[in-house]
């Protein structure tokens, strides 16, 4: 997993204080070529990389500059610019690369402590720091902006059944509840959340289908319980050889000990806090499963998770602890067990409210990237949610948190499109804001972008997550 200031690893090699706008510019470089998880395009650029370090010892840098400007723009950056589709990217000054590693060092064990203000006492500086860099992102997504679309819950449920059926061999198999090879626990839970979604408008519809649809949820169910660890927690597959960045991220890890592989699995917990992100997600999924078709054994794996969620401490990484803000919530909901509203407050106010910038997003450039801030405005909903009535106090501390993270996507959809899936998201924050005329057009809009992703050309494909294509089944 990524730490909070990724991108300075590039700083630590080159430290000449002439260089940082080129290291800058190459390290964004390098790390979207890496989640291109392209090997060929991260030789290209590593090999460009090099020649800077030659061409810096021999002061004739600038010649290099047309090569980095050709794979800026194959990785989707303005040739020599600070900007994607327009919108600025994060560009540090020579100030910010030399006193952000002691910046979240201290964050970190700011987070440790579970102390809000001492959380604050390093978020304030940062954000001075930062200054007008402050919740910009390091690297954004092109938008789409698809034509209107609107279809009844009984083609959108038949809709997402064809897709599911455009991906039979694979469907099979999980049916059969057999893992798919060198897949995260997420795609399963991703699977199991939509089977839940989509189950109602299945019934409705197209009953003849409902037995194979719970075939799957069986299926999905039983690879995720078979792969939680007996303290709750889901594992990381081991992915070296198999993915340029978390292949990569294995082998730092098992070359500094402490991490234990079984059957090709990292079962250990992330010490920076990423084993949030396949637990919340996982035991999210078997809460919602479980309430809706009445296995209580799915509701304790997802309860498990939560119990492991609830004893970790919030890490440097907001974006990660929202995960465990979500499903604490969930697990309230689902309970109405005190301890679980009490734990996703409490990750609230020291893992995720404290690093927020003005411009609405998350202070830092890697959880300002839009598909993070997601993450986060998704466990600000379902904290929302779960809130009982008659809790206005927390109430409106989370609506001094939700509202502008809120526009924060809205304005990034009006200025480029939509630059992420997110359409359970923005159902959560319309039943939250129905009068919300803003909010209800970008939810009819998403929805109209993920049927014409699955529609293309005619054929009907999986061309979104399936969560996310599910979600449109929702009456609006």
């Amino acid at each position: 997993m990524k730490s909070l200031f990724f991108w300075l690893l590039l700083a630590s090699e080159l430290q000449a204080a002439t260089r940082p706008e080129v290291e800058a510019r190459f390290h964004v470089v390098l790390q979207l070529a890496r989640e291109k998880n392209d090997e060929a395009l991260v030789n290209e650029v590593r090999k460009l990389g090099r020649g800077l370090e030659r061409a810096f010892g021999e002061g004739r840098a600038d010649r290099l500059d047309d090569a980095l400007r050709a794979l800026e723009a194959k990785v989707g950056v303005a040739p020599g610019g600070w900007s994607m589709a327009g919108q600025p990217l994060f560009h540090p000054t020579a100030a910010m690369l030399e006193a952000l590693p002691g910046l979240q060092t201290r964050l970190g064990e700011a987070m440790q402590s579970g102390d809000p203000a001492r959380v604050r006492e390093v978020t304030t500086p940062l954000l001075a720091l930062l200054g007008d860099q402050a919740g910009v992102p390091d690297a954004r997504r092109p938008g789409r902006r698809p034509p209107p679309s609107s279809l009844a819950q009984a083609d959108t449920t038949k809709l997402f059944l064809d897709a599911l059926a455009s991906e039979e061999p694979s469907i099979r198999k999980l049916r059969e509840g057999t893992p798919l090879p060198d897949q995260m626990a997420r795609l399963y839970a991703g699977v199991l959340s939509a089977t839940t979604t989509v189950r109602p408008g299945v019934e409705r519809h197209q009953p003849e289908a409902l037995p194979g649809l719970d075939q799957l949820s069986r299926g999905v169910a039983g690879i995720l319980t078979g792969l939680q660890q007996p303290t709750g927690l889901f594992p990381f597959p081991d992915l070296r050889g198999k993915n340029l960045r978390f292949g990569e991220m294995t082998e730092r890890r098992v070359a500094t000990g402490g991490v234990e592989v079984r059957g090709g699995w990292i079962v250990t917990a992330d010490p920076d806090g990423g084993s949030q992100f396949d637990t919340g997600v996982c035991g999210v999924a078997l809460l919602e499963a479980g309430g809706c078709q009445g296995r209580e054994d799915w509701t304790r794996a997802g309860l498990r998770a939560a119990d492991w969620a609830l004893e970790q401490p919030c890490c440097a990484n907001f974006n990660y602890n929202a995960f465990s803000v979500s499903l604490l919530a969930k697990a309230f909901r689902a309970t109405g067990t005190p301890k679980y509203l009490d734990g996703a407050l409490r990750k609230f106010r020291v893992g995720v409210a404290p690093g927020q910038a003005p411009n609405g997003r998350w202070l830092d450039p890697h959880n300002a990237r839009t598909v993070y801030h997601l993450i986060i405005l998704r466990a600000l909903g379902d904290l929302a949610s779960a809130l009982p009535p008659d809790r206005s106090a927390e109430r409106a501390e989370i609506e001094t948190v939700l509202r502008p993270a809120i526009d924060a996507l809205l304005d990034e959809f009006d200025a480029m499109g939509h630059t992420v899936e997110a359409l359970p998201e923005l159902q959560t924050l319309t039943a939250l804001y129905p009068g919300e005329e803003r909010l209800r057009k970008a939810t009819a809009a998403m929805a109209a972008g993920i049927i014409d992703q699955c529609t293309d050309r005619g054929r009907v494909r999986m061309g979104a997550q399936p969560q996310q294509l599910a979600a449109t089944t929702r009456p609006p």
